[in-house]
């Protein structure tokens, strides 16, 4: 859309973005409010129930304390104490406190007495008296499996059982009861029962703003308080309540977390529960507060808010008028100044500019464009002439520079010619320092290898000296003991020339015994048939003696042989001997000390090789650095190489420069001579200025 006036244009554009500005800013301003009402009533309902929360949790906390006192008692006295004590003692506690309405101790089968299975008295207030019952310790009743005996019997701290209503007192009680604990084993249990009538009106007593209301719940969600005593006397379970199925919904979600907020669509439209968790107890307090009553200040802020937007609005339409105009008059004074120096009349007086807003900064920018432009204008009209022999001396300035220019690129050419030869020159030198290199490189891994052979060598040097000092220690060691060995053998073989004796004392002893055999035999013959038994034995031992003489006669030759085969194996052990000694070991030890002359050998061919590396390492280094320094040469060649082309490149491209500068001073000419005839069409001062500063002239 096309407007014809700028005021109009501006309400157009303005306008709709400070309504669409101002509409934003209700919402933001809404929301936010509403943000912040909800956490201030959400803070404000946390601290709400943290306050009723304490209050609950201090009275049950007291309660606690008295079963725990009373359960630490029994466990140090039990057995040195009467029941009767015990019963006076509970008795003055549940006295003065208007909270609990008894209290009861319950042992595990025989562990007060021997005699006695189940033992629980329990003490009572009955009006303003206190009594004691033992109507409970039996085996009817059981208390063993009571809620409050199972959950003690399960813990180390005071539990408390969910509230009940006791229909015939009329009241809503709970049991605290407290393990007794004896050297790490249960030995029974403290109950300690209270009525929750102070804390059923502390619940219906809560109030929060207009409507807000409280509710208590036990931990498995059973109305305690704060509802209709119905759904109080029957045990209602928030989620199973049938008047409220909203609300039942909206008790799963409570029951799941400790503390929070939930909503619900009530029959009296939308209602916010918030919740947190007794802590002695683990019940749930809550707060009921409609919708309805925490969005009436955000209506009525959002009402104020609109109102607020329509005067400004009002105010912002009069004040952009206003201000249209202002600079509708300002733009006009612009607009007959700019189309007088349009049409090249600088005669005109500069604008008077007042403000000092965009307005007023245009018009003194525009006043000192005027000045600026007429300044450049007479500049122009006063020096074209001398541009015109400006432009002539530099025609001539620009042909004399291209003749010298062209001058410059011969001898260019020829200097990079130069440096093409000197850097394939360098490059050969280069490729033959490389190969002297490698050759380097190639000897000194050789001297490597002649170093590691010789360490090789002498390690196998001195491997072999130790071997051969090793086997000239054993045959030193082996000649010593073969030499007291074969003495010993000599000395042993004397045994046999004892035998040979032996055999001689043995065979005369078989010729007399055969003598005595005959002189036997002769008696015997003259005794007749008497010495007949006796003769037989008379021949039978001459034939033993005769026997005897025969055995000892091969014994003699046997050991004759011996004699001669010892004597000769005697003289091959000392050959042997003299062989080993005089031999064997002389040349062990020259073995030993070639050994070692061989490695100190390969310590020589050692040292030499070292010192063969060290020169090839130097020669190595040495090479390196020549190649470096000719690598340097021939990069330096070739950057020379590479500047001198740029050069030559950079000349030719002046001299066209040149040329162009000369065909520009042709043009400039021209130009100078345009600029004259164009600076005669501006007026630069009025017909009577003119007129006098001829009469001057």
């Amino acid at each position: 859309m096309k407007f014809k006036k700028i005021g109009t244009k501006m309400l157009a554009l303005i306008l709709p973005v400070v309504i669409v500005s101002m509409l934003l800013l209700t919402l933001i301003s809404s929301s936010s409010s509403k943000t912040i009402i909800y956490q201030q009533i959400a803070s404000r309902m946390q601290a709400e129930l943290s306050a009723q929360s304490g209050v609950m949790g201090e009275e049950l906390h007291t309660v606690a304390a008295m079963a725990q006192s009373i359960s630490r008692v029994i466990g140090t006295t039990y057995r040195t104490t009467s029941m009767d004590t015990y019963e006076v003692m509970l008795g003055e506690l549940i006295k003065d406190n208007d909270m609990v309405l008894g209290s009861g101790l319950w042992f595990e089968p025989y562990a007060y007495s021997a005699s006695d299975e189940y033992m629980g008295p329990y003490v009572y207030k009955d009006g303003d008296s206190i009594v004691t019952t033992y109507d409970y310790s039996n085996a009817e009743y059981d208390y063993f499996n009571q809620e409050y005996y199972t959950q003690a019997k399960a813990s180390e701290e005071p539990v408390f059982t969910d509230p009940y209503y006791d229909e015939t007192s009329d009241t809503i009680m709970s049991s605290c009861s407290m393990p007794i604990i004896v050297d790490g084993s249960f030995i029974g249990c403290v109950t300690v029962d209270i009525e929750l009538t102070s804390i059923e009106e502390a619940v219906n007593n809560i109030k929060v703003g207009e409507a807000g209301r409280g509710m208590l719940l036990t931990s498995s969600g059973v109305y305690i308080g704060g509802v209709d005593d119905k759904k109080i006397q029957n045990a209602v379970v928030i989620t199973e309540d049938e008047q409220e199925p909203a609300l039942a919904k909206a008790g799963q979600e409570i029951l799941e977390k400790e503390s929070g907020m939930v909503s619900y669509e009530g029959s009296q439209g939308a209602v916010n529960l918030y919740y947190a968790r007794v802590a002695a107890t683990d019940w749930i307090l809550i707060i009921s507060m409609p919708q309805s009553e925490l969005h009436a200040p955000i209506v009525s802020l959002a009402v104020k808010l609109i109102v607020l937007c329509i005067i400004a609005l009002a105010i912002v339409a009069l004040v952009i008028i206003l201000s249209i105009r202002s600079i509708a008059t300002e733009i006009g004074r612009v607009k007959v100044f700019a189309g007088s120096l349009a049409e090249g009349d600088f005669t005109v007086q500069p604008l008077k500019v007042a403000s000092q807003d965009e307005l007023g900064v245009m018009g003194n920018s525009l006043n000192e464009m005027y000045g600026s432009n007429k300044d450049v204008i007479s500049n122009i009209a006063e020096h074209a002439i001398e541009i015109g022999d400006a432009s002539t001396k530099l025609r001539g300035a620009a042909t004399e520079l291209a003749d010298n220019f062209a001058e410059i690129k011969k001898h260019i050419e020829e200097v990079n010619g130069a440096m093409m030869t000197t850097s394939a020159a360098t490059e050969e030198v280069n490729a033959s320092t490389e190969e002297v290199l490698s050759n380097v490189n190639l000897l000194t891994e050789e001297t490597q290898s002649s170093t590691e052979m010789a360490l090789e060598i002498r390690e196998r040097a001195s491997e072999v000296g130790t071997n051969s000092q090793q086997a000239f220690e054993s045959a030193n060691a082996l000649a010593k003991e073969f030499e007291e060995r074969l003495y010993q053998s000599i000395e042993n073989a004397k045994v046999v020339a004892s035998i040979g004796e032996m055999a001689n004392v043995i065979s005369e002893i078989a010729d007399q015994i055969n003598l005595l055999s005959l002189n036997a035999s002769i008696e015997a013959a003259r005794a007749g048939e008497a010495g007949r038994g006796f003769a037989i034995v008379a021949t039978e031992i001459g034939t033993l003696a005769g026997n005897t003489a025969e055995a000892v006669g091969e014994i003699q030759n046997t050991i004759s042989q011996v004699q001669q085969a010892f004597n000769g194996l005697t003289k091959d052990a000392q050959g042997m001997l003299e062989f080993l000694v005089n031999d064997v070991t002389p040349d062990y030890n020259n073995f030993v000390e070639v050994a070692k002359q061989y490695g100190k050998d390969a310590e020589s061919i050692e040292q030499s090789a070292e010192s063969i590396s060290m020169m090839s390492d130097s020669i190595k280094q040495i090479m390196q650095e020549v190649t470096d320094a000719i690598q340097s040469i021939a990069e330096a060649t070739q950057e020379t190489t590479m500047i001198s082309g740029d050069i030559a490149e950079k000349v030719i491209l002046v001299a066209d420069h040149v040329d162009n500068v000369s065909t520009m001073a042709e043009e400039e000419d021209a130009i100078a001579r345009d600029l004259t005839d164009v600076v005669g069409r501006f007026r630069l001062e009025s017909a009577s200025s003119t007129e006098e500063s001829e009469d001057k002239q």
